[in-house]
C-alpha cells in the first residue's frame, strides 16, 4: 500500500508486529489467568452454596478456590509485564528511526524536535502497552466467559453477549470527535510548549525592554487555549467511561434478576421445576463481574488509541519519506553549486527574506555566511540543506535544476543546528548510532575531552534532551556524529556561539581539516572563521553585501 494513503490505524498496525510474539506470549498468559479465574469462582461457589444450603464447610474447595486465584494474578502479573515490554521495544524502535530524521531535517531547531521525541513517547507508549493489550484481552476473554455462560445459562450468555456488542460501538462513534481534540491539542502542545520555553530563556531581554506585561498577556492566553483544549480532551475520556459503567451497571443487574427470580421460581429458568442449581447461580454472579474487568480497562485506555492516531498522524510523513532517491541523483559527484538571482519569502508572507542571491561555490572548501540576527543567514543554509525549495531563482547542484538540485542536496547533505539534538540513550549510541563494530579507533579524539568528564564513559545515559552534558559538550557530540557519518556537503548554524575558547579552537581545527576534502558552509559571528574560510557571504536585511 502506497505510504501516502496508509491510515494512521494501518501505520500503528505494521509497528505491531515488532513485538508479535511479545502479545503472543503475553495473550497465552492472560487467558489461563482467565481460566484460573472461572476455576476459582467454580470452587468458591461451590464452598459458598454448600456452606448457606447445608451449614457443611468444605475446606478443601476453598483451598483450591485461594490457589487458583493466586495463579490468577500470578499469570495476569506476567502478561501485564510481557505486554509493557512490548511497548518499550515498539516505541523504542520508532525513536531509533525517527532519530536520524531529525537530525538532518533543518526546519526544526533542537527544541522542537525533543518535544515531539517526547510527545511520540507519551502517546504511544500507552498505545502499545494498554490499549492493544486490553483490547485483546477483552476479546479473548470474553470469547471464553460467553462460552461457559452459554454453557450453562442460555438468557446470561446473551445478556453478556449483547453488551459486548454495544460498549465497542459507543466508544467508535465517540472517538470519531476524540481523534480530531487529541489532534488539536497535540498540535497545541508542540507549538505552545516551544514558545514558552523560548520566551523562558529569554527572560532577561523582556525584562530590560520593558516588554513584560504584553509578553505576560500573551503567555497567558495561549495558557488558556491549551488549557481549553485539555479540558475537552477530559471530557471525552469522562463520557467514555460513564457509557461504559451505564451498560455494566444495566447488564449486572439484568443477569442478578433473572437469576434470582429464576430461583424463586418467578422467571422459568433452564432448571425450573427441576430445583434450580443454587451453585450454578453463584458461579454466573461471580463471572459477571468480571466479563467486564478487561473491557473497563479497554474503555479507560481507548483515549490512548486516539492520542495515537493523534500521534501516527504527526509522525507519518516524518517516518514515511520517501527515501530512496531517483537513479539519477545516485552517485553523483559534486562539483559545483551556484545561486542565481535567488530570492526566498516564506509562505503567506510579501516581505521576502532573501533577495537576488548569487553565489558559487566548489565541490570543496569553508563558505562562511556572516550578517547579524534577521539577515536571512538561516534560511539560506536550510536552501542549501534542500529544506527548503526555491520558487524565485536557481539553485543549481552540478549544472541541474531546481527539483533536481533540491533533492541532491537533501540526500548529501548533514546540518548542525546551534542547539544540538542529543538522543535519549547512552553516549555511545549518541555517537555511533547504528554503526556496527564500533572502535576507539573511529571515533574523533576531541570526544576525550568529554569522556574524561563522565564516570560511566561511553555508558553514560544522556536524557531529557541532554542536560548530563553542557553546551560544548552536546557540540562535540554533534560533530563527532557529522565527521562519522560524512556527507558531500556539511551545513552548520553558529556551531561556536556561546562556547569556551578551548571547544572553539577544537571545532575550529575540525572544520578547517574537512573543508580540505568537503564543502562546509558556517553561519556564524564568530570572527577567527575569518582567518580559514575560503570564501565570505555578508548578508544585511536578505541583501548580499560582500562576496569574498
Amino acid at each position: 500500500m502506497n505510504s501516502k494513503h496508509e491510515s494512521a490505524s494501518q501505520w500503528l498496525g505494521k509497528w505491531m508486529t515488532e513485538a508479535k510474539r511479545f502479545y503472543i506470549f503475553a495473550s497465552a498468559f492472560t487467558l489461563l489467568s482467565a481460566g484460573c479465574f472461572v476455576v476459582f469462582s467454580w470452587y468458591l461457589a461451590e464452598f459458598a452454596a454448600t456452606w448457606l444450603i447445608s451449614g457443611q464447610i468444605l475446606p478443601h474447595t476453598l483451598l483450591y478456590a485461594l490457589g487458583f486465584l493466586t495463579g490468577r494474578y500470578v499469570l495476569a502479573h506476567f502478561s501485564s509485564l510481557i505486554n509493557y515490554r512490548a511497548g518499550n521495544l515498539i516505541v523504542s524502535k520508532i525513536k531509533k528511526k525517527l532519530y536520524p530524521r531529525l537530525l538532518n531535517d533543518s526546519q526544526s531547531d533542537s527544541i522542537s524536535s525533543t518535544l515531539l521525541v517526547t510527545r511520540v513517547s507519551d502517546d504511544l507508549k500507552p498505545y502499545f502497552s494498554f490499549f492493544i493489550p486490553y483490547a485483546t484481552a477483552s476479546v479473548l476473554v470474553g470469547i471464553l466467559l460467553l462460552f461457559v455462560s452459554f454453557w450453562f445459562e442460555i438468557w446470561v450468555g446473551i445478556t453478556l453477549l449483547i453488551t459486548f456488542v454495544i460498549i465497542p460501538l459507543q466508544m467508535i462513534m465517540i472517538g470519531v470527535g476524540a481523534e480530531s481534540l487529541h489532534k488539536k491539542h497535540i498540535n497545541l502542545f508542540l507549538k505552545y510548549s516551544a514558545v514558552f520555553y523560548n520566551r523562558l530563556h529569554s527572560i532577561a531581554e523582556i525584562v530590560n525592554l520593558d516588554n513584560l506585561k504584553p509578553q505576560y498577556r500573551f503567555l497567558s492566553d495561549k495558557s488558556q487555549a491549551l488549557n481549553q483544549a485539555t479540558t475537552n480532551v477530559m471530557r471525552v475520556a469522562v463520557l467514555s467511561s460513564a457509557v461504559l459503567e451505564l451498560f455494566v451497571s444495566i447488564a449486572i443487574a439484568a443477569i442478578a434478576i433473572y437469576l434470582g427470580m429464576s430461583l424463586l421460581g418467578i422467571i422459568p429458568g433452564s432448571n425450573y421445576g427441576k430445583g434450580y442449581d443454587f451453585h450454578i447461580a453463584l458461579f454466573l454472579l461471580m463471572l459477571a463481574p468480571y466479563f467486564f474487568f478487561y473491557l473497563r480497562k479497554f474503555v479507560s485506555a481507548y483515549h490512548d488509541r486516539n492520542k495515537a492516531l493523534a500521534s501516527a498522524k504527526l509522525l507519518m510523513p516524518i517516518l514515511n519519506e520517501d527515501g530512496d532517491v531517483p537513479l539519477s541523483i545516485d552517485n553523483e559527484i559534486l562539483q559545483s553549486i551556484e545561486l542565481t538571482d535567488l530570492s526566498f519569502a516564506y509562505p503567506d508572507s510579501v516581505v521576502k527574506v532573501l533577495h537576488n542571491i548569487h553565489l558559487k561555490l566548489p565541490a570543496k572548501g569553508l563558505l562562511l555566511v556572516k550578517g547579524i540576527s534577521g539577515s536571512g543567514k538561516s534560511t539560506l543554509l536550510k536552501i542549501l540543506s534542500g529544506n527548503l525549495l526555491v520558487q524565485d531563482g536557481v539553485v543549481s547542484v552540478n549544472g541541474h535544476n531546481n527539483p533536481w538540485s533540491e533533492q541532491w542536496l537533501k540526500a548529501n547533505s548533514s546540518y548542525m543546528n546551534q542547539f544540538p539534538f542529543i538522543f535519549d540513550g547512552t553516549m555511545r549510541f549518541n555517537v555511533f548510532l547504528d554503526m556496527e563494530d564500533e572502535t576507539e579507533s573511529q571515533y574523533p579524539q576531541f570526544l576525550d575531552k568529554v569522556l574524561a568528564k563522565k564516570e560511566d564513559g561511553w555508558q553514560t545515559e544522556l536524557s531529557h534532551h541532554g542536560k548530563q552534558l553542557s553546551g560544548g559538550e552536546k557540540q562535540l557530540v554533534t560533530l563527532a556524529r557529522m565527521l562519522l557519518y560524512p556527507k558531500p556537503v556539511a551545513i552548520m548554524d553558529e556551531p561556536t556561539a556561546n562556547l569556551d575558547s578551548e571547544t572553539v579552537e577544537i571545532i575550529l581545527e575540525q572544520i578547517e581539516h574537512e573543508a580540505q576534502n568537503k564543502l562546509i558552509i558556517v553561519a556564524s559571528h564568530e570572527e577567527k572563521f575569518d582567518a580559514i574560510a575560503t570564501q565570505i557571504l555578508n548578508l544585511n536585511w536578505g541583501e548580499q553585501m560582500r562576496y569574498e
